[in-house]
């Protein structure tokens, strides 16, 4: 290779095109006398083949950097069996070899390095057989950098085409400029002054190869500027060159340490610790000197770890864990400064960060991290990096009988964030007679009752869900004695099945919108009516609310997070309160004369319609749920109840008679149009949540109390014009609030 060197800025003065002029001297110019101080040649090398010929243009420049137009040049070749060069400064290849050409003008000279390649006699190879066809010589190291008397042994390697090595046979060596680099005949360079040169080796069987040498001084620096060791401990510290990418200098520096009864150090910069202390390591060369600080450390007496090898590590992609190995003195004091060598086996699949003591996954499988302390047997932990932990979207799922769901797995970080979706799973049904669930997570309630399902992986993580299975309907009945919450489908209504039934009265149920919970009023607290929650299977029941007075009529918003229901205080009107299903963020709603009651609330959780008189006579009220002023949305003059918001944004509502009831519905334009009539009042009207399907209770809510009451259910389509379908009862039964 062929060290091209620095271009001074003289030369950039004239670009390459008018050099050959310039060396003609057939510039127009002044004829005056002028002294060069200066030569320079273009191009700086050149590689020529045998029998090729280039010419080099040669400038010369006086004191002042002026350019002597007129100067006469004499071209001279350090070895014309190698490269010839003309009186005008053409240069020929005569055979395999390097060259040095020079242009000299009044006393001052410039040189190139010259480089012929190609076939021709070369070096000694009378009695020597020419090497195979295709082999090559290469120099190991290919290139230097070195300081003034700075040294490096140069190798030669001849190898086939193949690859397969070749005896380079005896080996002879050149430096071009001797000045600035010499070589022995072990290939041993040495820097001798600042420069750049070449060196070629020539074996005697015709092979050839050069390297640049480039000689400068430069500042040199320790590889630390800080040596932490324990007794018979050893580290390693490095003279390096910056400004040259931090290379390690080669040879010629001197080490010692102040007090060797703290440490040693030999002659290549190996420290070792001997009794515990600080000490000063001097590293001098070329001129220079350069300290670090050495620190030798207490014994340990013991590692301690975290956590424990007993066990394998598993980890997730892009999972983190602590792991930390700490040295500690006889008294348990921990060693800091104790140098503790972590490897990792393979970092295809996991990173270690010394500094913060975290392993993170990087790609599934298994293997090892290892922390050595001197002294100590290593610790080797075994980590498994697996796809992830596995989480299900949803902890909860509540559906009806016959209905279906996908619950959806992904994989977890060890902070809970998705980083994916998981290989195959393994989904399995602790109760297949009432939830049924497929390979693929699709689940399907079969009956009422509560399931847990689990998606697991193969590698050892699972996650589970509830799902809660109900009736299409929960009702209040007082089949039970006491009124009670029982569920039903509609499809089967004689076959109900209790939820909640015991000696506490229980009325007025409402089903969450996931169909997982019941919100309902109830006096089994002994105090009169309050709100309760529980699941829609009866378990986990809690109470909402506390204040004296009564609590009753919960309405849900579409997300679940709201519950508006009616308060009456022991003395006043019923109000509109807002509520957090937990039982926080208690606030009342509406206010004034009149009351209000019977609160629905849109599908868009914006607005909640209720019934007030503050006008006189029951009418429809919207307001919007985040509070605001409310405005009367019917004017009929009869006495309204039971509003329901559909899922369009329209309502139902009830309007009552003398002999009976009609059930309207509000229009966009803002007008009501008759749906149905029944003969007798309705107590209680439910819509489902597609909008296509009403049930309703028939009886006047004011006979409850009397055991001859009667009170009959209906299921009926809102759209089609279907009849009603009475709902076979027990003697006696009474039923109210029926809710979808």
């Amino acid at each position: 290779m062929i060290l091209h060197p620095h271009t001074p800025d003289r030369a950039r003065r004239s670009p390459a095109w008018i050099l050959p002029f310039l060396a003609a001297g057939l510039l127009a110019g002044s004829a005056k006398a002028q002294t060069a101080t200066e030569v320079q040649i273009t191009p700086e090398t050149m590689t020529l083949g045998v029998g090729q010929r280039q010419p080099l243009f040669a400038t010369a420049y006086d004191r002042q950097g002026n350019l002597i137009t007129n100067a006469r040049f004499t071209f001279l070749s350090s070895d014309t069996l190698i490269a010839k060069v003309t009186r005008e400064g053409a240069v020929l290849g005569v055979s395999p070899g390097l060259a040095k050409v020079e242009a000299r003008v009044q006393g001052r000279r410039a040189s190139m390095a010259v480089l012929i390649t190609g076939t021709g006699p070369a070096g000694d190879t009378a009695n020597h057989s020419p090497a195979p066809a295709g082999t090559v010589l290469t120099l190991d190291p290919p290139a230097l950098s070195l300081l003034p008397g700075e040294s490096v042994t140069l190798t030669p390697h001849a190898q086939r085409e193949d690859g397969t090595p070749v005896d380079p046979s005896r080996v002879a060596w050149t430096s071009l400029r001797p000045e600035v680099a010499a070589v022995d005949s072990a290939g041993l360079v040495v820097g001798v002054g600042p420069g750049r040169s070449i060196v070629q080796a020539t074996t005697a069987n015709g092979l050839m190869a050069t390297a640049p040498i480039e000689v400068a001084s430069a500042d040199i620096a320790l590889s630390g500027t800080r040596v932490v060791v324990g007794p018979e401990e050893s580290d390693t510290l490095f003279a390096v060159i910056p400004s040259q990418n931090g290379r390690a200098v080669h040879g010629g520096i001197q080490w010692q340490v102040l007090d060797s009864a703290i440490a040693s150090v030999g002659p290549t910069g190996i420290v070792t610790g001997r009794a515990p202390g600080q000490t000063e390591l001097i590293a001098t060369g070329f001129g220079q000197e350069r300290r670090a600080a050495v620190l030798v450390h207490r014994v340990p007496q013991s590692l301690v770890i975290t956590p424990p090898v007993s066990a394998p590590i598993q980890l997730p992609v892009k999972g983190v864990r602590r792991i930390s190995a700490v040295a500690e003195a006889a008294d348990s004091t921990p060693i800091p400064e104790a140098r503790v060598l972590w490897t990792v086996a393979d970092t295809q699949l996991v990173t270690f960060d010394q500094v913060k003591g975290t392993i993170t996954g990087k790609a599934q499988g298994r293997t090892t991290l290892t922390a050595d302390l001197h002294g100590f047997d290593p610790v080797v932990w075994t980590i498994e990096v697996i796809p992830g932990t596995i989480g299900l979207e949803r902890s909860r799922v509540g559906l009806a009988v016959g209905m279906r769901d996908t619950l959806n797995a992904v994989l977890l970080d060890d902070a809970g964030k998705a980083i994916g979706r998981p290989p195959e799973l393994e989904w399995a049904s602790n109760h297949p007679d009432i939830v049924r669930v497929s390979a693929a997570g699709v689940i399907e309630a079969v009956k009422p009752g509560r399931a847990t399902i689990t998606a697991a992986g193969s590698w050892g993580k699972a996650d589970s869900a509830d799902v809660l299975v109900s009736g299409d309907l929960v009702i209040a009945s007082n089949r039970g004695g006491a009124f009670g919450i029982y569920q039903m489908r509609s499809a089967e209504p004689t076959a109900m099945l209790p939820v909640l039934s015991d000696t506490a009265p229980s009325v007025q149920p409402a089903l969450s919108p996931d169909r997982t919970m019941i919100a309902f009023s109830s006096e089994r607290a002994g105090a009169g009516y309050d709100l309760f929650l529980m699941d829609t299977d009866g378990r986990n029941l809690k109470r909402l609310t506390t204040n004296p007075g009564t609590e009753g009529e919960p309405a849900w918003s579409p997300d679940g997070r709201r519950l508006v229901f009616t308060g009456t205080p022991q003395e006043g009107l019923p109000q509109l309160f807002a509520i957090n299903p937990d039982g926080s963020g208690l606030r009342q709603l509406t206010e004034g004369k009149g009351g209000s009651h019977s609160a629905t609330i849109s599908f868009d959780g914006r607005q909640v319609a209720f019934i007030s008189s503050r006008e006189g006579k029951p009418e429809v009220y919207v307001m919007p749920l985040d509070g605001g002023e409310a405005r009367r949305l019917t004017r009929t003059g009869d006495k309204e109840s039971q509003p329901r918001f559909l899922p369009d944004g329209t309502l139902v509502y009830v309007v009552g008679h003398s002999k009976g009831s009609r059930v309207m519905r509000t229009t966009t334009a803002g007008e009501s149009a008759v749906l149905f009539e029944t003969e007798q009042p309705i107590a209680s009207l439910a819509v489902s949540r597609d909008g296509r399907r009403t049930a309703y209770v028939t009886g006047r809510l004011a006979d409850l109390s009397k055991p001859k009451a009667r009170f009959a259910l209906f299921l009926q389509p809102l759209t089609g014009g279907g009849a009603p379908v009475a709902v076979p009862l027990r003697a006696g039964e009474q039923v109210v609030n029926p809710s979808f």
